[in-house]
């Protein structure tokens, strides 16, 4: 059983008050994460992609309508934000996937403001001087995060931004800044779950799992790299450019198909002044809840 230690606390800066998360499949979660054999189960077969494909698919079927109605309520999750289908969604990856009405995700207008690329629980790291950052007591360089590509020389010293997308968010994750993308690099491997309570079991998800990274030529506030981890039941993560090309603040860059997921953005030395409640909630162990084009810090002038 979980106990109250067990909670993942998530500060909600519209409240301005500490809340827990609602975990979604928590009783499975505690199960396979949580009892040594769950654990073992796993690790040698649960985390394989062909299981995240073949879940999706079911995810995909028109059977799977009957599953929105009851997600909506238990997650109040505020349909009129969103662009719902003449005949509704078709399935429940369809809902998953949803788009919202323009306006329901405004990009701050402050042209200095860097900004959430999905709706997320955000924590923010230091990149270390040898390029080893910490994300959930896991310990990893940069090189390592990026399948082996050296990039040192852009972020030592720099600062590392982890977005975690809940099953319950928008799954749709954008550019924080105008530039060039550079062309998607896919690195396979399994999909383990990326909630707080299973990184306490497998802290090292970040630089195992299925991902995707890309450079970001960022016009004004030099060289960013933009990652998209896959998680433990994401069919798949759709990317528009796949071989690069230019986009802009705020522009949608690609999806998540069902499951929890994870954006990390890093930024180099001396480029951002993440906001301070961000930081100090970090600095606690605790996550914000941000919106997608939603201020979380000031880009400086310094290139």
């Amino acid at each position: 059983m979980a106990s109250a230690s067990d909670d993942i606390p998530i500060y909600n800066r519209r409240s301005g008050r500490v809340e827990i998360e609602q975990v979604y499949g928590r009783k499975w979660m505690d199960l396979f994460y949580g009892t040594p054999w769950g654990r073992l189960v796993t690790g040698r077969l649960l985390c394989r992609p062909i299981w995240s494909k073949i879940y999706g698919r079911i995810q995909q079927h028109p059977c799977s309508r009957g599953k929105i109605a009851p997600f909506v309520d238990q997650y109040g999750i505020n349909l009129s934000e969103v662009r719902v289908p003449r005949d509704g969604f078709a399935s429940f990856n369809d809902f998953f996937i949803r788009q919202h009405k323009d306006g329901a995700r405004p990009i701050d207008a402050d042209a200095t403001a860097m900004i959430s690329p999905a709706d997320a629980r955000l924590s923010v790291l230091s990149i270390e001087a040898d390029t080893r950052l910490s994300i959930k007591g896991a310990s990893m360089t940069v090189p390592e995060l990026l399948g082996g590509v050296r990039l040192d020389v852009f972020f030592d010293g720099g600062v590392c931004l982890v977005y975690r997308l809940a099953p319950c968010d928008y799954h749709r994750f954008g550019y924080v800044e105008d530039g060039v993308q550079g062309p998607v690099h896919v690195i396979e491997g399994p999909l383990h779950s990326v909630n707080p309570l299973a990184l306490r079991h497998k802290p090292d998800v970040h630089c195992t799992n299925y991902r995707h990274w890309c450079v970001v030529e960022c016009a004004r506030w030099g060289t960013t790299v933009q990652v998209e981890v896959g998680a433990m039941m994401v069919g798949s993560v759709v990317q528009h450019q796949p071989a690069g090309g230019c986009c802009r603040r705020g522009q949608e860059k690609g999806y998540f198909q069902f499951g929890g997921s994870t954006v990390i953005v890093l930024v180099g030395p001396d480029r951002l002044r993440v906001d301070a409640d961000i930081l100090e909630k970090s600095s606690q162990g605790v996550e914000t809840l941000v919106r997608y084009g939603e201020r979380v810090g000031r880009w400086t002038d310094t290139i």
